[in-house]
């Protein structure tokens, strides 16, 4: 799957947004740290991914019996993990435009904090 128009633009929004909010921390003298800015950009792009794809969930089997719900409850969590690929992948997509989107943004300002430093 590639990214459309639609969804570039959406993300340029989301990381100007971001790239606002990271700079406001740095300017209060508060700088996010690598890994939880990481950690923050997969969790934006994830609900992006659900929005940009439609996300149908398996209708879960009926069962009688704990003997019989193990087996059931195994080919669920099967047939979830085919459904839920789709906006995963989607979600590491949008992540790496998202972060380089962000990148650039706080490039000029990591370029005057290294003039300084």
């Amino acid at each position: 799957m590639s990214l459309t128009f639609e969804m570039l633009f959406v993300i340029g929004v989301v990381a100007s947004m971001i790239v606002w909010i990271v700079k406001q921390f740095i300017r209060i003298g508060k700088p996010i740290p690598d890994a939880w800015l990481t950690v923050g950009v997969y969790v934006v792009s994830f609900p992006l991914a659900l929005a940009f794809t439609p996300l149908v969930l398996p209708a879960f089997p009926a069962y009688v019996d704990l003997p019989t719900f193990i087996p059931l409850l195994i080919t669920y969590l099967g047939a979830l993990v085919v459904v839920i690929s789709a906006p995963v992948g989607l979600a590491a997509l949008i992540y790496q435009a998202l972060l380089k989107r962000i990148m650039d943004g706080l490039g000029n300002r990591a370029r005057i904090l290294f003039a300084r430093g």
